[in-house]
């Protein structure tokens, strides 16, 4: 069996302690086949970026309703999911001509299906997708700048508002942290208000989320699920609350392992 890379053995990490609140270090260490040496190497770059934290050998997370996972650890995260749910997203946004991109892990996977790209005009805030777009074939691409968030990999704030209130687009695909009661949920203020600005903007929005994010919580109100044009989600969602999500918006089950979508 392949070993895992060390950033996806630290956005595993981040992941069980999510699903189980809390770990310990020898369990850890004997879950990914390495040596304790080598996890509290893991553990402390995670520290270092203030995602986690340790008392006694037991690790729990730091991030929070009012925090994210960096987008680097994100990418790793729920992968089967996220692609299932990129594949489909990529699919609908191939319709239209202009698409903004957001900062979400899930956007940026879906980059890789967009049929006939180099006929698009890309518009985004976030580095990786800017740089995505820009390594390969589009019509145009727009990057939208401002105050630069690490975590996100992304630019916010009123300098990156302003851009957005100047442009309009046909769609856009955007992810989010938590989906609660109907309503859409950021961590971030500065991240809310920006894609309150691109849904203000855009004809058919796209929500792009795995099924994860139904029982997450976030601070930051940002949407209705009324306000998108399709709500695009992989097949861990359960029957019950895909019932209740169609009363809402046009909903698509994203299939894994290329089973017919809903």
């Amino acid at each position: 069996m392949v070993k895992a890379s060390q950033e996806e053995r630290q956005a595993r990490i981040v992941e069980l302690i999510i699903d189980h609140g809390s770990l310990r270090v020898d369990d850890l260490a004997e879950s990914f086949g390495v040596s304790v040496m080598t996890l509290y190497r893991d553990l402390a770059a995670l520290e270092s970026r203030q995602m986690i934290a340790r008392h006694r050998g037991t690790i729990s997370l730091l991030v929070s309703s009012i925090s994210e996972t960096p987008f680097v650890f994100r990418l790793h995260q729920e992968a089967e999911g996220k692609e299932a749910v990129a594949r489909e997203a990529a699919r609908v946004a191939s319709r239209y001509s202009s698409i903004f991109v957001d900062d979400s892990s899930t956007a940026y996977l879906s980059l890789d299906y967009v049929g006939v790209p180099e006929s698009k005009a890309f518009i985004t805030n976030a580095l990786p997708a800017a740089s995505k777009i820009g390594a390969g074939d589009h019509q145009s691409l727009t990057i939208l700048g401002g105050r630069y968030e690490r975590t996100l990999d992304a630019f916010f704030g009123p300098a990156t508002n302003r851009q957005m209130a100047e442009l309009a687009f046909e769609t856009a695909i955007l992810g989010a942290a938590s989906i609660k009661d109907g309503s859409i949920y950021h961590p971030f203020i500065d991240a809310a208000l920006f894609k309150r600005e691109v849904l203000a903007r855009t004809e058919a929005p796209i929500l792009a989320v795995t099924a994860s994010k139904l029982s997450r919580v976030a601070l930051h109100r940002l949407a209705d699920l009324s306000e998108f044009s399709y709500m695009i989600i992989d097949d861990a969602v359960t029957d019950e609350e895909l019932k209740h999500l169609q009363t809402l918006t046009n909903v698509i089950v994203a299939k894994k392992e290329g089973k017919d979508n809903v």
